[in-house]
C-alpha cells in the first residue's frame, strides 16, 4: 500500500510539473485559455447581449440618430445582412480571444509571437472576419511604427548616436535621486508633447549603456535589479505625462472630439489646466516607490552622467555616419510631430529605415538580428484585436456589463469617477489606450447628468485613466519597445520579465488611482471652474 501511495504521489508530481511547464511552455495555462474560450464560444447568447444589440448605439453621441448597435456592427464589419445571432456569436468569439490573449501573453504559456499566430488561426477557423481582412487587421500603422522605431534604435546604437542623446538628457544626472526626481519629471513633461513610445525608443539604448557601464564599474557581470530600475523609470515616468496635455496621443484627442460632439468643447490650454497638475505629483510618487523598492536593492552608486560622458569621449568627434544618423532621426521626429496626421507614425519610421539602408548605416542582418520579431507580431495581434473588439461590439458588451454590475454608490457623483477610472484602466491594459477611450467614453459621458457631474469630469477621468496601462505589454506600445530593447548590450539577456512588469505595474496602477482620486478628483479639481 505504501509503494502504491508513493507511486501515486510521484505520478501527481509529474502531472503538476507538466501543468506548470517551463519557460515559454506552460500547458496548465494553455488548457485554461482553451477552457475559457470554449465556455464563451458554446454558451447560449445572454438576453442582455441580445437587448444590447437591439438598443440604440451609445457610441454614437448624436441624439437624433436611431442607429442600433447591430447597425453599427454591420457597417464596421461590412456585413449588411448580419443577423442578431451571428453578431452575438462574433462578440462571444472576440471576448474569448481576449481571454486567450490575456492568459497566454500574461503567463507566456507559449512564445509571445506564437500567441499572435494562434489568434490569427482562431480568426480563420471561426470566420469572425473574412479571410482577406485578417492580414489587413494585423498590418496597421502602429505596427509599422514599432518596426521602424526598433530599427531606428538599431541604427542609433550602431553609430553611437545614442550616447550623444544620453549626454544631452542624462549628462547632468549624478545619482539615483537625480535620475528619479529630476530626469523623471523632465521626461514626463516632454512626454506630454512628444509621444512616449518615441522617447522610450531612443532613450532605451542609452539606459542600457548606462546599465552595462554601472555593472562594470562595480565589478559585476549583471544586475537585473539595476536593469529593471532604469527600465521602470523611463516607462512609468513617461506614463505619468499622459494626463498632462491632449498631444500625448489618440486617447486624449478622442475624448476632446467627444466633448465637442456633446456641445462642450475643450481647448488645449483648458485640458492642461485640469491635467497638468497630476504630472508632478504622479512622477514624485513613482520616484518614491521605485526608490523604496528597487532602489534599496542596488547597493552600489549609480552615476549615469559620468558613464555617458566616458562613453562619448571614447567615440571621438561628431561626424560621418553618426551625423547622418542624427539627420535621419531629426527628419523622422519632425515628420512625426508635424506630419503625423498625413503620414501617421508608421510612414516616417519606415522612411527612416529606408534612409539607413540607402546611406549604408545598417545592413539587413543588423535589423534581422536586433529587432525582436516575436514582439512585433505580438503587437500586430494586439492592435488588430483592439480594432476587432471595437468593431464587433465586444468591448461595448463588456463595458456595459461592468457598469451594470456597479453598486448605486459607485454610479453617483465622485463614485462614478472612481468607477470610470477603474474600468478604463482594466480595459486599456487588455486592448490599447485609444480603443479603451473609444469604448468607455461614449458610455460614461451620458451618465454624467444622472450622476450630477459635469461631462468634463467624467471624460477626463476616463482619458487620464487610459494612461495607466502599466501591467500588460499590449496596453502601451512604449512597453513593447522597452521590453524589446531592455537587453544587456553584450550578452543579450532579457532584463525585464513579464511577471515583474505585472507585479510592479499593478503597484504603480494603485498609486496612480490614489493620486487621481485624492489629489485630482477631490483635490485641486474642486477649485477649477467646472460648469
Amino acid at each position: 500500500m505504501i509503494e502504491t501511495f508513493k507511486k501515486t504521489v510521484q505520478s501527481d508530481n509529474r502531472i503538476l510539473c507538466w501543468l506548470k511547464g517551463e519557460k515559454e511552455y506552460r500547458p496548465g495555462f494553455i488548457i485554461l485559455a482553451a477552457i475559457l474560450f470554449c465556455v464563451l464560444y458554446f454558451m447560449p447568447t445572454p438576453d442582455s447581449l441580445t437587448a444590447l444589440l437591439e438598443s440604440e448605439n451609445p457610441l454614437i453621441m448624436n441624439a437624433a440618430s436611431e442607429q442600433t448597435v447591430l447597425d453599427s456592427i454591420r457597417i464596421a464589419m461590412n456585413e449588411p445582412n448580419l443577423s442578431i445571432d451571428e453578431a452575438a456569436q462574433k462578440i462571444k468569439i472576440v471576448t474569448g480571444m481576449m481571454f486567450v490573449a490575456a492568459t497566454l501573453w500574461g503567463t507566456v504559456g507559449i512564445p509571445i509571437g506564437a500567441t499572435a499566430f494562434l489568434l490569427a488561426i482562431i480568426m480563420y477557423i471561426t470566420g469572425v472576419i473574412p479571410v482577406q481582412d485578417i492580414s489587413q487587421l494585423f498590418m496597421r500603422d502602429a505596427v509599422f511604427f514599432i518596426i521602424g522605431a526598433l530599427a531606428l534604435a538599431v541604427g542609433v546604437k550602431k553609430t553611437g548616436f545614442d550616447k550623444r542623446i544620453g549626454l544631452l538628457t542624462l549628462g547632468w544626472a549624478k545619482n539615483r535621486y537625480a535620475l528619479l526626481f529630476l530626469f523623471g519629471p523632465l521626461i514626463a513633461i516632454i512626454a506630454m508633447f512628444i509621444s512616449a513610445k518615441i522617447l522610450i525608443a531612443f532613450l532605451m539604448p542609452v539606459l542600457m549603456c548606462v546599465y552595462k557601464r554601472c555593472c562594470k564599474a562595480n565589478g559585476l557581470e549583471r544586475s537585473p535589479d539595476l536593469g529593471n530600475f532604469l527600465i521602470f523609470t523611463i516607462i512609468y515616468m513617461t506614463a505619468m505625462g499622459g494626463p498632462g496635455a491632449p498631444s500625448v496621443g489618440a486617447r486624449n484627442v478622442i475624448m476632446m472630439d467627444l466633448f465637442a460632439e456633446l456641445g462642450k468643447p475643450m481647448t488645449f490650454i483648458q485640458w492642461m489646466q485640469y491635467g497638468f497638475w497630476f504630472v508632478p505629483v504622479g512622477t514624485f510618487a513613482v520616484g518614491v516607490f521605485l526608490l523604496l523598492t528597487l532602489g534599496r536593492k542596488i547597493k552600489f552608486p549609480i552615476n549615469p552622467g559620468r558613464h555617458i560622458k566616458d562613453e562619448v569621449s571614447s567615440i571621438g568627434k561628431f561626424g560621418g555616419k553618426e551625423a547622418i544618423m542624427g539627420g535621419i532621426l531629426g527628419l523622422v521626429v519632425i515628420l512625426w510631430i508635424f506630419a503625423s496626421d498625413i503620414y501617421g507614425l508608421g510612414g516616417p519610421a519606415i522612411f527612416g529605415l529606408l534612409l539607413m539602408f540607402l546611406f549604408n548605416i545598417v545592413k539587413w542582418d543588423d535589423i534581422n538580428n536586433n529587432v525582436s520579431w516575436s514582439i512585433v507580431w505580438m503587437y500586430a495581434a494586439a492592435v488588430g484585436m483592439g480594432k476587432l473588439i471595437l468593431d464587433t461590439g465586444a468591448g461595448l458588451w463588456l463595458a456595459t456589463m461592468m457598469f451594470t454590475a456597479l453598486p448605486d454608490f459607485m454610479s453617483q457623483k465622485e463614485g462614478l469617477l472612481i468607477s470610470v477610472s477603474i474600468l478604463t484602466t482594466i480595459t486599456t491594459n487588455l486592448m490599447n489606450d485609444g480603443a479603451a477611450v473609444a469604448v468607455i467614453g461614449p458610455i460614461t459621458l451620458p451618465m454624467a447628468t444622472m450622476a450630477e457631474l459635469d461631462i468634463w469630469k467624467v471624460g477626463l477621468a476616463t482619458a487620464f485613466s487610459s494612461s495607466f496601462a502599466h501591467c500588460m505589454l499590449i496596453g502601451r506600445p512604449g512597453l513593447v519597445v522597452a521590453y524589446t530593447l531592455g537587453r544587456d548590450p553584450e550578452t543579450g539577456e532579457q532584463l525585464l520579465d513579464l511577471w515583474r512588469l505585472f507585479k510592479y505595474g499593478l503597484a504603480i496602477t494603485i498609486i496612480s488611482w490614489i493620486i487621481l482620486w485624492s489629489w485630482t478628483f477631490i483635490g485641486y479639481w474642486r477649485f477649477l471652474p467646472f460648469v
